[in-house]
């Protein structure tokens, strides 16, 4: 299989998704994307510093892969187009390379701490301990922090330098700015000779600076990634290699050599490589890694499998029809991944905040600075010299207000919410719908395959007079042959069944009414099916059929008329159950606070019938909705002020998912409807409705915790750090640059380690 991952999208163009790494803050992922939106043929970049990604929609008629990735790669950034199939080798390099740069900054992290300890004890001990003095002492001092300024933190320095490059300033421009500056006045001092009592050195400031960032960033790193370990869970289910049959041979071959069409063959315990329709053989397959369902399923000869689900028993083999990235696993996986590449409406608000932030932090740095020196330390800390007072404030009003967990406050919870999301079946397509759901006020539910099973059946019949059974039977079954109507299946199935059967001429001129009914033409009969609105439209009395309506519209049932000639014929009362999940799910989201109606096209009756087993009210029932009518009534809903969910599985639902605020389909149903709604529930199980608001009510708090956070912090420590109470607490409220760097990476530390409680997510906590 090819290692790049582009694939064609709606509208034309292709969409390239690149692995990026060396950005180290979220400016740096707002510079590659400013880059990349100004490349002719680029028609849309969305670059993510929680996922170190760039997802590209691009003409490629005038742009190509290469040329982003030079684009890239020019802004001082590495870049490799990603493959959702684990098996991929460029994958598996990455995934070994970040291990390696994690590795890599854990050693140099491990260094710092060692070091910077040194540096302290070695600057200190004479004064503080009583230690003898030596002659090269302070020399000494200042090699072991040069090792921490520029191995250590040879990342800060290169990061900033990037960032100068792009005319742009990041976290890194802070930190190098900061340490930098420590280092060589200080450097400077002890050249020169300087008295330390009225020149302190801050040797131990700068490499404490370095080290504890560099704590937070391999604290930061390591929760990025396992916030975005959802996609590689995923992904890791896929086996690497899979027994083809070929020629009568049965081949052991890497997963990228398996093609459409090939006979793979499973043994028990081993996970399916690829999608296909089972052959021979029958088994029973643990799905939970897709659908998020414990219980094994039943496999047969023509039933579907997927890649990564665990065969547990009995061998079987399928025809290959879905291979690499076409699979439903690379599917589910791509779906996550846009949508950690999304950002959350209040995520813009952020972005524009942290893009002016470090240029401004920086001038209100150097206003410090200037401030102390030129005249707050002769009055407030005469015992310092004023050039280093204010280097002092300068240098820790810089650390303390690194941008880190402001950016890191949205993208990181969003990332753990759709992560979770998809390991409970829960696709949820972008971070606008994530936020969506959480605000949600109303619940708008189908019927037909929602709110039931699906499998309508008919249950009872009726003819009136003078027509007979088995011919009615006959001509509506030729009829409904021309439709896929879930009603129309139904009487396809009870004409099956039915002996002696009678055969008549296919149906002609067949003309459909959305949501109402059919007519055409049997031989010389004309003939129409459908509601009793559809029927009495077109002048059709059905009094003589009345009695019929009535005892299935008491049973719950759905009835379907039948006109031959324009003379009422014949009356099927179809029934379809309750979904189980159904009524528990109703009673989770009416707990939730949440309004629920039911949107059907049944009658009155037969719709309060279902409401009854429920357990909804009346007045949350809508009946004799046609198709086109549902949008209509949720866009009714929202001009009420309410935030509507809609939930459906239907062709005729879409319309209606795309007018809500958030679109809720169930996996099983139309390509069209899990196209036009924004979340998908892999399961046929409603409950997973609930689970899904609960989700993005939590992932929402969790964001607003962060910025609180995030905002909060900065509020309380940029005053502290500038020494703004100095006047009135004396030395006491100083902020050394070394704890300035410290509660920095503290601050990011809070937002990481509270976004990966998403990951523990519990609904029925």
């Amino acid at each position: 299989m090819p290692t790049q991952s582009a694939e064609g999208v709606a509208g034309g163009g292709e969409v390239l998704t690149l692995a990026i790494s060396g950005m180290r803050c979220d400016n740096c992922a707002a510079s590659v994307e400013k880059k990349l939106d100004a490349l002719p043929g680029v028609s849309e970049a969305r670059v993510s510093y929680a996922l170190e990604d760039a997802r590209i929609r691009f003409d490629p008629l005038v742009a190509t892969p290469t040329s982003l990735i030079e684009a890239v790669e020019a802004a001082g950034y590495e870049a490799r187009p990603r493959s959702e199939i684990a098996s991929d080798e460029g994958t598996a390099r990455a995934t070994l390379r970040e291990e390696e740069e994690l590795a890599d900054m854990r050693r140099r992290m491990g260094t710092g701490i060692a070091l910077s300890v040194l540096i302290m004890l070695l600057g200190m001990g004479p004064m503080r301990f009583g230690w003898p003095e030596f002659a090269g002492r302070l020399p000494l001092v200042a090699t072991l922090s040069a090792i921490v300024q520029f191995h250590v933190g040879r990342d800060f320095h290169l990061g900033a330098w990037r960032a100068a490059r792009a005319r742009t300033t990041n976290m890194d421009t802070l930190v190098s700015l900061g340490s930098s500056t420590a280092f060589f006045y200080s450097l400077t001092a002890l050249v020169l000779g300087l008295d330390p009592s009225f020149f302190p050195l801050y040797f131990e400031s700068a490499a404490m600076i370095i080290t504890l960032v560099m704590v937070g960033k391999v604290l930061e790193t390591r929760g990025r990634r396992e916030a975005s370990g959802a996609v590689r869970a995923l992904l890791a289910q896929q086996p690497e290699r899979a027994h083809v049959e070929r020629d009568g041979q049965i081949l052991e071959l890497a997963i990228d050599e398996v093609r459409v069409g090939d006979l793979v063959r499973v043994h028990p315990g081993e996970r399916v490589p690829v999608d296909g329709l089972v052959e021979s053989g029958e088994s029973h397959l643990d799905e939970a890694m897709l659908t998020g369902e414990s219980q094994p399923i039943t496999k047969r000869p023509g039933d579907t499998v997927h890649a990564g689900t665990v065969n547990h028993e009995g061998a079987f083999a399928f025809v290959a029809r879905a291979v690499g990235d076409a699979t439903a696993l690379a599917d589910i996986a791509r779906l996550v991944r846009e949508a950690q590449a999304t950002r959350a409406p209040i995520q813009s608000t952020v972005d524009r905040i942290a893009r002016v932030f470090v240029p401004t932090m920086i001038l209100v740095a150097v206003a410090t600075g200037l401030a102390w020196w030129g005249f707050a330390a002769t009055r407030f800390l005469p015992g310092v010299h004023p050039a280093a007072a204010g280097l002092l404030f300068a240098v820790s009003t810089l650390l303390i207000s690194c941008p880190c967990a402001m950016g890191l406050a949205t993208p990181l919870a969003l990332v753990a919410g759709t992560g979770v999301g998809a390991r409970r079946g829960l696709l949820i397509k972008s971070a606008q719908a994530l936020e969506g759901t959480g605000d949600l006020s109303a619940v708008v539910l189908d019927k037909t395959g929602t709110l039931t099973l699906g499998r309508p059946r008919v249950r009872a019949s009726a003819t009136a007079s003078p027509f007979e059974e088995r011919s009615v039977l006959a001509l509506a079954a030729a009829v409904e042959r021309e439709s896929e109507h879930p009603l129309a299946r139904a009487i396809l199935a009870y004409e099956a069944e039915a002996t002696p059967r009678v055969e008549v001429e296919p149906a002609t001129g067949v003309r459909a009414d959305p949501g109402s009914g059919v007519s055409a033409r049997v031989g010389e009969r004309e003939l129409r099916l459908g509601s009793r609105r559809f029927l009495e439209g077109h002048g059709i009395d059905l009094e003589s059929l009345e009695g019929a309506a009535r005892e299935a519209a008491a049973r719950g049932e759905s009835s379907v008329f039948v006109a031959i000639d324009g003379i009422a014929a014949g009356h099927f009362a179809v029934g379809d159950s309750p979904d189980p999940s159904a009524r528990p799910a109703i009673e989770r989201l009416s707990a939730l606070g949440l309004g629920i109606t039911m949107l059907t096209g049944d009658e009155r009756a037969n719709a309060d019938a279902i409401a009854g087993e429920l357990g909804l009210a009346t007045d949350a029932v809508v009946s004799n909705v046609l198709p086109g009518e549902k949008a209509s009534f949720v866009r009714e809903l929202q001009s009420r002020g309410e935030r509507v969910a809609m939930v459906g599985d239907g062709l005729n639902d879409a319309p209606a998912l795309a007018s809500a605020d958030v679109g809720i389909a169930i996996g099983s149903g139309t390509d069209v409807a899990i196209e036009a709604a924004e979340i998908v529930l892999i399961q046929d199980d409603l409950a997973a409705v609930a689970d899904a608001i609960i989700l993005s009510r939590q992932t929402l708090r969790t964001i607003r915790q962060n910025l609180f956070w995030a905002f909060g912090y900065n509020v309380a420590a940029i005053p502290l750090a500038a020494g703004l109470f100095v006047p009135w607490g004396g030395e006491a409220l100083r902020l050394n640059p070394g704890v300035a760097a410290l509660a920095m990476a503290l601050s990011s530390l809070f937002v990481v380690t509270n976004s990966a409680r998403l990951r523990r997510f519990d609904p029925s906590r």
